[in-house]
């Protein structure tokens, strides 16, 4: 599991400054639960803790700009119906979904550490995964779930926010039936179960390639520029889901349609265009064609100058497959744009 992991490209990182806050449960199944700080006020530790329950039993705030109320609720399954399935192969723990929400401003990487008793089988703690619920524009239902446990190895030495030593202390740990998550925001937890071990593959399972154009070519100050740019599956294997991000300059006005699947606009930025194309069978093209008009008011420092377009594509075998670096193909192109006299 270490290995699939490490794969996320995940950057685990604890603020330098927990502060600390008032955290509630409102499951119906036990009573409300009161967070109060330890030894340090910098942590949160239950007040009156139950041992035998499942739940969360610490949690740490980055960093806090206006305190205010942070409850977390025990929601099952059923609270979580309209979310995309979990990533392939992982099933849920004991029902184990928790929604952890707060009206305190805060930023930073927060800390949330999970009491789970349950699971007195050495074997099966050792598969344990905490799953977050992200918004994901290169997902066709707007989300997915992001693995973020703490992990050996996780440790980065470009970050100072906390050290190794502390940063290995937060390892799941089987005697006290503890495991961590780090994220950016609380929002909707799993709890989950990874699948069984594989031989992990020596390459990708299939071939993607992107090849871009740009017409007319230079385009002129003013004038209409359409980027046509094909995403072949050059195989052996077919992807299930193909999606597309491409980068833009915001002052063009670009549109993006293609020939399969559909494509919108970022709500995030005027300029980036997400398409999802769908299934991919090998030795299939799909054609993606962006048009937008170069603006007026574009500076130009020479006759005819280059602007930059980045592509991202992300495919999988299966839609809940999680994405490593076999499955994505990042490029730039540039076009060129003549300055009228």
């Amino acid at each position: 599991m270490q290995s699939l992991l490490a794969l996320q490209g995940r950057s685990l990182l604890t603020a330098a400054f927990l502060i600390s806050a008032t955290v509630t449960s409102a499951c119906a199944q036990e009573k409300p639960k009161r967070l109060i700080p330890g030894s340090s006020v910098k942590e949160l530790i239950a007040e009156s803790p139950n041992e035998k329950e499942d739940g969360i039993s610490r949690i740490a705030i980055g960093q806090l700009f206006k305190p205010g109320t942070t409850e977390y609720t025990r929601i099952g399954l059923n609270g979580v119906k309209d979310a995309p399935p979990l990533p392939t192969g992982f099933v849920l723990f004991k029902d184990l979904v928790f929604r952890l929400k707060t009206e305190a401003a805060t930023s930073g990487y927060q800390l949330t550490v999970f009491n789970l008793p349950s699971a007195d089988n050495e074997g099966i703690f050792s598969k344990l995964e905490i799953f977050h619920l992200e918004d994901d524009e290169m997902s066709p239902s707007g989300f997915s779930w992001n693995p973020v446990t703490v992990f050996k190895g996780g440790w980065d030495d470009s970050y100072h926010f906390v050290s190794r030593d502390q940063y290995d202390a937060l390892l799941p740990d089987y005697r006290s039936k503890r495991i961590t998550a780090v994220t950016h925001e609380f929002g909707v937890f799993a709890v989950a179960v990874a699948p069984e071990s594989e031989a992990q593959s020596s390459g990708p399972f299939t071939k993607f390639e992107v090849v871009p154009s740009s017409s007319p070519v230079p385009v002129a100050v003013g004038e209409e520029v359409t980027h046509t740019i094909l995403v072949k599956n050059s195989g052996p294997g077919a992807a299930s889901e193909v999606d597309f991000r491409g980068e833009f300059d915001a002052d063009f006005g670009y549109t993006a349609r293609s020939s399969q699947g559909s494509c919108k606009q970022s709500k995030e930025s005027s300029g980036r265009m997400l398409c999802y194309l769908g299934a991919m069978p090998p030795n299939s093209t799909a054609t993606i064609t962006v048009v937008g008009q170069v603006s007026r008011l574009v500076v130009l420092t020479k006759e005819i100058s280059e602007f930059g377009n980045m592509l991202e594509v992300v495919f999988k075998a299966n839609p809940t497959d999680l994405v490593d670096e076999h499955g994505q193909l990042f490029m730039q192109f540039d076009f060129k744009v003549l300055k009228k006299p």
